[in-house]
């Protein structure tokens, strides 16, 4: 198994060796701050509540993370029975790049990714969708296909007028913000990564 995440060593296999979905909402009580919606990886998860924090009552991260890969038949229904328990939100951003590593990062990739960006722009009308760009690694050829996944995540933003948010330059700003495992974040890593969101959508928050 790898230890960059749970995947088989094998990357022909399209699930990991442990699959996890971890869907949070925060403080559902209150209706008056506004509301970040994180579809995302594992970074997503660790960004949420420091995220919140960083929004000092303002600004209230929920979040659906998912091991899924973007060519998982199961992550479109998730994805809308976790939203459909919200009735707020400001924003949506999404990333999902530190997942899927059996897909080609210049054919397959591409193509689920759009696939689902269209899913989120159909489903959540009247809000603004927003790519963020899956965050750096220290192991460098998997660094290289990071980069290679967010040329085209940056693509298809372009190509439907969507914002992005670069986490990718922010996680790679100091190398201390990368914890031990060389692709999680340390708290000073999250919360970079918070204020960077929020300083990219606070123009509808």
């Amino acid at each position: 198994m790898s230890n960059l995440t749970y995947e088989y060593t094998d990357l022909r296999s399209r699930l990991e060796t442990i699959e996890w979905d971890n869907a949070w909402i925060e403080h559902s009580e209150n209706h008056t701050a506004a509301r970040i919606l994180h579809i995302g990886d594992s970074i997503s998860v660790g960004t949420r509540h420091i995220g919140t924090r960083v929004g000092a009552g303002k600004v209230l991260f929920d979040n659906f993370g998912t091991s899924k890969a973007v060519d998982n038949p199961y992550f479109k229904d998730a994805v809308r029975l976790f939203a459909a328990q919200i009735e707020k939100r400001n924003a949506v951003i999404f990333n999902n790049g530190l997942h899927g590593w059996h897909l080609d990062d210049t054919t397959e990739y591409p193509e689920y990714y759009e696939d689902i960006v269209k899913f989120l722009i159909d489903n959540f009308k009247g809000t603004p969708v927003y790519i963020v760009l899956t965050t750096h690694v220290r192991d460098n050829e998997r660094d290289e296909r990071v980069k290679k996944r967010n040329e085209a995540a940056t693509a298809i933003a372009n190509k439907y007028g969507l914002g992005i948010i670069d986490l990718y330059s922010a996680s790679a700003s100091d190398p201390d913000f990368l914890s031990g495992d060389g692709v999680h974040l340390t708290d000073d890593g999250y919360t970079a990564l918070a204020k960077t969101i929020i300083e990219s959508v606070k123009e509808h928050l």
